[in-house]
């Protein structure tokens, strides 16, 4: 009986301590109104932990506040003004997939862009970052053409496009120095494809047609120097590149760029065959012979 009365009395102060513990640190709830005007005041005063800290705040006391919507989209901006850019696409994407038909989607997607780009820019030699910007801005422009991020987004694009030029650009030069021709034309063949329009690829095109003339190759400097009048017109390479031309049509009037693609392929697979040894029976037919088929 006395162990029964002192175990009674053992839960009894056991659960008289965890109320106090409980009470005493449990965080006051605070107003969602109050929350919210600290949460923009310290957005407006660029102090972004603090405002996402009360967003997020708000978000766990107030799920259901009118503000919560907007709440989820305020944080993602903080992430992105902060330049925690990781944090920021992260939130960017959240709030796309809880909130599919909301009127902020174009610029939830070009900041998501924006965030790529920043990344891009602390890294020279990732390419991927910039990879996912270009899609980004490129799926403003397709799925929101009518918003005012549209027309940002096709300037985006165009940067994204010439960022990745100038990398494959710059492989083309390094091997070109160096003398290794096919290793540059496999760059100057992506250009091609990819990104025939770019100011990287006009330059690229030039220095090969000065190199294809140096190596006395002519009708390669002539494809090139088509390529880059034609794609070029209004530029000063493409005005010099159809100067050197004169009346010449390398192209007979067709499109060069295919023509000088293939021949980059012909090349190609021209050198890929000439690396490959003549094929060598593992068996002799002379008998007698060591490895023939009377021995």
């Amino acid at each position: 009986m006395r162990h029964a009365r002192f175990a009674v009395l053992l839960l009894t102060l056991c659960t008289a301590c965890s109320l106090l513990n409980w009470r005493w640190n449990k965080k006051p709830v605070q107003p969602s109104d109050k929350l919210w005007s600290e949460a923009d005041q310290a957005m407006k005063d660029e102090a972004y932990d603090i405002a996402i800290q009360n967003y997020k705040a708000l978000l766990e006391q107030y799920p259901f506040d009118p503000n919560a919507e907007e709440a989820e989209l305020k944080i993602a901006e903080a992430y992105y003004d902060a330049g925690r850019y990781p944090e920021a696409i992260a939130s960017f994407g959240d709030f796309e997939r809880m909130h599919p038909t909301s009127e902020n989607l174009a610029l939830i997607e070009y900041r998501r862009g924006m965030s790529y780009l920043a990344q891009h820019r602390s890294s020279d030699r990732d390419q991927q970052a910039i990879k996912n910007a270009q899609e980004s801005f490129k799926n403003v422009v397709d799925r929101y053409p009518d918003t005012p991020w549209a027309s940002r987004a096709a300037l985006r694009v165009r940067e994204c496009r010439e960022e990745l030029a100038e990398h494959d650009a710059g492989i083309a030069n390094f091997y070109l120095e160096r003398g290794s021709l096919r290793a540059a034309e496999s760059r100057l063949r992506a250009l091609l494809t990819e990104y025939p329009d770019t100011t990287a690829t006009a330059q690229t095109l030039d220095q090969f047609a000065k190199m294809y003339n140096k190596r006395e190759e002519p009708e390669e400097a002539n494809l090139a120097l088509a390529t880059l009048a034609r794609y070029h017109a209004g530029s000063p390479l493409g005005r010099d590149a159809q100067q050197q031309l004169g009346s010449l049509d390398p192209a007979a009037g067709g499109d060069p760029l295919p023509m000088l693609v293939a021949h980059i392929d012909a090349l190609r697979t021209q050198e890929d065959r000439q690396k490959v040894p003549a094929s060598v029976s593992a068996y002799s037919d002379r008998p007698g012979q060591p490895g023939g088929r009377g021995y």
